[in-house]
């Protein structure tokens, strides 16, 4: 165990217990002072009540059996001092650790009061910029900082300063900062290695750090060869590097909480302050309420902008009744909808390449570079999924090719031939963007830093576009699923009309538009039109026979984190597993569908609610039991049921559903539940 981990702050008292929690084995330095006690001599442990009282160290003990920390804070009046107290207790390794910091006489009332004011402002934000300025805000008012400020994590882990709040005082009416204040970080970033994996992994165990005074001593355990390990304790003190790192930052007291997304680390929101500052646990709960509120509503935000966006290409789809009655050959759906596309993917170009043939809109490569790259994706580039860069140049595949022009590249393989996939391909140019980094390298560790923009510590990052976002890469699937048909069924068209002679070549082509028409061509289910088209058909038969049925709705939990740590061949696969596993649990008279992504649908017919739910729980723990090649941690699915009521329209039922599938996500995932009726 480093030196460091054994050193504790000194705005609270720690005491070692013995594993029964009966016997105090080792205090910190400041024990004494704090709470009255002295370190216990060789030989005699002094028991646990004679600091607690034998009521509080009763409870300590009680509801410590079998458990590995207490559920909640406890408070506690000293026997040998008049102060109020708030301990937290918790076992490590062989021993039982209690945190204790005196308790201020804070009106609870009022605190609360004002964080649930702040909770509703939050939960009204619509959009993020809204959001995290009014969380900055209300956290300064609460915590009385200098600076509080949200630090967003990119994909490569650097920090961006995305929002700041500075306090009245920290800038001078010229716009100088007064002596010992904070400097504005808005829009600066700071390098990934300021954030290494091992802090980020402490932020997932522990969100909340506070360092009351970087500059304090620190205590220590009494005596010190008790080998307790106070690496998880909260109040133990920040490492040499960290209260370095801080002291650059010019700050002396900080706070800092955790912003956890749906896959990880979302970012920090951080608090300085230029003096030692004290932060109680009330404020710090409410810190945290707040918190946890701002990254729930930013992640709705985000995941309704992605919703409507997706919705957007939906719109833009080129499949529609009057197409599928007259189907265009390629060139024309290329030239009808290019414009569209463009604008949606933010492309300045965009080619289609279909046998040999290349079209194009925009700013693109000429046809040979792009018939070169096409022959090389089709090798390199053999799953199902979309291919990008941001920058052409570095990229094998590209750097030969001459698209200096292009440095961003997305490409959608057209699964339109057994042989030869075709490929729609998006083009963005090169995006100059100036970075402002806010660390700056010194040859004396000691000296403070320079963290206002300037000349010196500006990059200016060439050669790469804008990122090809995942909501934009999941709509490029879409699309892509989408002009596969339609070319696969222009090309049917066209063998119609021209192969009479040849019926078996027509009988083969006919097929194969079935199969594209009517099956996903992943899973080898129904796809979502044909699945739609089933429930349209149990519905007539609900309205003139009043024959029950039920809609499942489900897909699979942490989606998304399979594919992105395992890769799409994983995924792949955990969608066939899962396609194969329902289809054949189910009745004859039962259909499953693909409605989209991970999303599945179940038809039960002749199904009232209990049948229905049955067939829910059932599905879930057969799902629990699927093993997928690669796949190492249980795969689970998220369930929702709507039973037919009178008035239902496909659109009502499958509405009913999702908004139970997602309450199923909401109530912890793995589960189960059921629509409620809808209004009459």
């Amino acid at each position: 165990m480093s030196k460091h981990h054994s050193l504790l702050q000194s705005f609270g008292a720690l005491l070692v217990l013995d594993a029964d929690s009966r016997r105090i084995q080792a205090i910190s330095s400041n024990a004494a002072v704090m709470l009255g006690v002295s370190a216990p001599e060789e030989g005699r442990f002094p028991m646990l009540s004679s600091v607690l009282g034998k009521r509080l160290s009763q409870r300590v003990r009680y509801e410590l059996q079998g458990q590995q920390r207490l559920p909640g804070p406890l408070t506690f009046k000293c026997p040998t001092r008049s102060n109020r107290f708030q301990l937290h207790a918790y076992r490590a390794g062989a021993h039982v650790l209690v945190e204790i910091e005196p308790l201020n006489t804070l009106g609870k009332q009022r605190l609360l009061g004002t964080v649930n004011e702040r909770l509703m402002r939050l939960a009204e934000a619509t959009h993020q910029e809204e959001l995290l300025d009014y969380l900055v805000m209300a956290v300064q008012e609460l915590t009385g900082h200098d600076r509080v400020s949200v630090c967003h994590f990119d994909s490569d882990w650097h920090g961006l300063i995305v929002a700041e709040s500075l306090s009245a005082s920290s800038v001078k009416p010229s716009g100088e900062l007064p002596s010992g204040r904070l400097p504005a970080l808005l829009g600066q970033r700071f390098p990934a290695k300021d954030f290494p994996i091992a802090l980020r992994r402490a932020y997932e165990r522990h969100p909340v750090r506070l360092i009351q005074d970087v500059a304090a001593t620190c205590e220590d355990l009494q005596p010190r060869d008790v080998a307790a390990d106070v690496s998880a304790c909260f109040l133990r003190a920040p490492a040499p590097e960290r209260q370095l790192y801080l002291q650059r930052l010019g700050g002396r007291g900080a706070l800092s909480v955790a912003m956890q997304g749906d896959t990880g680390l979302w970012g920090l929101l951080y608090c300085h302050s230029a003096t030692a500052h004290p932060v109680t646990p009330p404020v710090r709960d409410a810190v945290r309420t707040l918190v946890q509120m701002a990254t729930q509503r930013l992640l709705l935000l985000r995941a309704r902008q992605e919703a409507r966006y997706l919705q957007r290409v939906q719109d833009s789809l080129v499949l529609s009744s009057n197409n599928r009655l007259k189907p265009q050959n390629p060139y024309q759906l290329f030239t009808q909808h290019a414009d569209t596309w463009q604008s949606l993917f933010r492309a300045h170009g965009v080619a289609l390449w279909v046998k040999g043939s290349v079209y194009q809109s925009g700013n693109t490569p000429k046809p040979e570079a792009i018939s070169q790259f096409v022959t090389r994706i089709e090798k390199a580039h053999i799953h199902s999924g979309p291919w990008c860069t941001q920058e052409t140049t570095k990229e094998p595949l590209t750097s030969s090719l001459g698209m200096l022009e292009h440095s961003g590249v997305l490409a959608i393989p057209l699964p339109t031939s057994p042989t030869q996939r075709s490929w729609l391909i998006f083009f963005r140019p090169e995006q100059v963007e100036t970075l402002y980094w806010a660390m700056q390298p010194s040859s004396s560790p000691l000296h403070p830093l320079m963290l206002s923009p300037s000349a010196a510590w500006c990059e200016e990052v060439t050669g790469k576009s804008e990122a090809w976002q995942r909501v934009e890469r999941l709509a490029a699937m879409d699309l892509g699923e989408d002009l596969t048909l339609a070319i696969s069924a222009y090309e049917i068209s066209t063998l119609n009309m021209h192969l009479e002679r040849e019926r078996k070549a027509l009988a083969d082509a006919n097929q194969r538009l079935e199969q594209l028409a009517h099956f996903d061509p992943l899973t080898q289910v129904w796809n979502r039109y044909r699945i739609e088209q089933a429930i349209d058909a149990q519905l007539v038969a609900a309205q003139r026979y009043g024959a029950a049925f039920a809609l499942l709705l489900f897909d699979v939990d942490h989606f998304k984190q399979i594919n992105d740590t395992l890769g799409h061949s994983v995924g792949d696969d955990v969608l066939v597993s899962l396609a194969r596993l329902v289809e054949n649990s189910l009745r004859g008279c039962d259909h499953l569908g693909r409605w989209g992504g991970e999303e599945f649908v179940v038809l039960a017919t002749h199904s009232n609610m209990e049948a229905a739910e049955g067939l829910a729980e059932r599905l879930r723990s057969l799902v629990a039991t699927l093993y997928v090649n690669g796949l190492d941690q249980p795969m689970t699915v998220s369930i929702g049921v709507a039973v037919w009521q009178h008035g239902d329209s496909c659109k009502t039922l499958i509405a009913r559903a999702d908004t139970a599938m997602y309450q199923a996500k909401r109530n912890g995932r793995n589960r189960v539940e059921i629509a409620a009726k809808s209004a009459p």
